[in-house]
């Protein structure tokens, strides 16, 4: 892999990486005074389920179907053709997409209570919960038509390698989140209307920030509803959706298992939500961010005919995702119950929430290589074209994840449903691993094992060694402090236990991470 493909990718990565990085601490703390003001009682249910569509929509486009769709088919288009052709084909997508979308859109508004009985069938047995999670659908469900037109201009924007400003969209959402907890929501009768509100508006803010720069980039909205190439497009969209969609499936089985609160516990959709915004925290910041920057080079690759260049990004990419998120599984494990504890147990969220919490966080973190390996190998099929694969190793993983959870929701409560979804993704990422070396008549795995290995040691060393530093420096008394002070002493621990083991990738890191402009800012570069 040449030197300047690698430069691109760790700038794009870390570009993309650093804007999700503010835009979760903003979500951090959106969370935290949610939990607060509604703890996980039936606002904050309601909230969670009418909202779990949209959001798994939003998911599903922002992060995988739309860029992998729209990516590979406009890259060609630019390198084969006029730049007219290029933004002709731009318009027409966009026009179909707008049609598609609000009807979608519409129709969620009309069939809010059939949604509502179909992902939490649990809440038909309290007609107050129920009432207030069709209300909130009415409200929300229009959000999908603005998360569409989001993830449309991002993907238009990352083929033209700009990634800034389409990365800000969910920084933005957060924003209007924020403010409608501060300010409206205690004004508010039920408060978690304003909430929803500001989801609506957070979602027209992310599609306007881009118009500017797609503008200077060239584009001009126009109506035109045929071009050779969006048919393409369109066809490779929705089987696209349903292959990226495995983590995001997962949760939505587990919501729907969660509202029968009789076998999993009161309250438990509230926790699902909770406990996975944990660990999409480094989900997003390194398996996302990376497969989302990898995927127009990878697609050049495949366009060149490139198999071995092809297979060298990949590789690549696989092994510092593998270096970040393993340490970061490892932290969330053995810190869950600190993290939930010391930053949400106050107000309405109580000790049996953070109880909770904090078992279904350790267990989904069980399953954040898997998560992370499967958005870069499906990006991987995908920028070979190949919708197929991905599609139907999805379908069989989500059949695996709900016999799991049927098999440990029982004896684990809440923790059995996130066990069954770290299970099922780490599954599905060996088996699309599997079928991605058949492809490229290359082997990706049994590279990868030994580094693996001396990454999953040091992680172990990491977490323990920071499981220690909490037990016994007292840290509990000061959990904010606690935790900053843990999360950098097992920076440090990893970075010498690599050392010690000879991990080549902390050395590589390093010369990625001197590729993001804030960095060579400190360097002096």
């Amino acid at each position: 892999m040449s030197a300047t493909i690698t430069r691109r990718i760790a700038r794009s990565t870390g570009i993309i990486s650093a804007t999700t990085a503010f835009s979760r601490v903003l979500g951090f703390i959106r969370d935290l005074i949610m939990a607060r003001l509604f703890g996980t009682l039936i606002e904050a249910q309601a909230f969670v389920v009418a909202f779990r569509l949209p959001n798994l929509f939003r998911d599903l486009v922002g992060e995988g179907a739309m860029a992998s769709a729209v990516v590979p088919v406009l890259s060609t288009y630019r390198a084969r053709n006029r730049p007219e052709e290029f933004w002709s084909l731009s318009q027409a997508v966009l026009t179909q997409l707008c049609v598609a979308l609000c009807l979608l859109g519409a129709l969620g508004v009309v069939a809010a209570p059939q949604i509502v009985r179909l992902i939490a069938p649990g809440f038909a047995s309290d007609p107050e919960k129920f009432a207030l999670t069709v209300l909130l659908t009415r409200i929300l469900f229009p959000f999908i038509t603005l998360a569409g037109l989001w993830a449309f201009f991002m993907g238009l924007l990352n083929t033209l390698h700009h990634f800034a400003v389409p990365a800000l969209g969910p920084a933005i959402l957060n924003v209007a989140m924020l403010a409608a907890c501060a300010w409206f929501a205690p004004a508010a009768r039920p408060a978690i209307i304003a909430l929803s509100v500001a989801v609506l508006i957070g979602g027209l803010l992310q599609v306007l920030i881009q118009l500017p720069v797609a503008a200077r980039l060239g584009f001009r909205w126009g109506w035109r509803w045929r071009h050779p190439g969006s048919p393409e497009i369109l066809r490779l969209l929705g089987p696209r959706m349903v292959g990226s969609a495995v983590y995001q499936v997962n949760v939505l089985v587990d919501t729907a298992l969660a509202s029968i609160s009789s076998v999993v516990g009161e309250g438990a959709v509230a926790v699902i939500y909770f406990a996975n915004r944990f660990v999409q925290l480094p989900l997003a910041l390194f398996g996302s961010a990376a497969a989302q920057a990898s995927l127009p080079s990878l697609s050049e690759r495949a366009g060149a005919e490139d198999l071995p260049g092809f297979g060298a990004i990949l590789s690549s990419v696989l092994r510092m995702v593998l270096f970040v998120v393993l340490p970061s599984a490892a932290g969330l494990v053995v810190l869950s119950y600190p993290i939930v504890h010391g930053l949400f147990e106050y107000g309405a969220f109580d000790a049996r929430a953070t109880q909770m919490t904090s078992q279904t966080l350790a267990y989904y973190a069980l399953g954040l290589g898997g998560y992370s390996l499967n958005k870069i190998f499906t990006g991987a099929f995908y920028a070979l074209r190949d919708t197929r694969t991905p599609v139907r190793l999805a379908a069989e993983t989500v059949l695996l994840n709900i016999v799991l959870c049927l098999a440990l929701m029982w004896p684990l409560r809440v923790g059995g449903l996130a066990l069954a979804s770290a299970i099922s993704s780490t599954v599905n990422a060996g088996r699309l691993a599997q079928r991605l070396e058949q492809r490229l008549g290359m082997r990706l795995l049994q590279p990868l094992f030994d580094p693996a290995l001396r990454m999953a040691l040091a992680s172990v060393l990491m977490g323990a060694a920071c499981r220690l530093a909490w037990t016994l420096g007292g840290l509990e008394r000061h959990p904010w402090a606690g935790l900053l002070f843990v999360i950098g002493f097992g920076v440090v621990v990893y970075g010498a236990a690599c050392r010690l083991l000879r991990v080549q990738e902390l050395a590589t890191a390093w010369r990625w991470a001197r590729q993001i402009p804030l960095v060579q800012t400190f360097v002096g570069e």
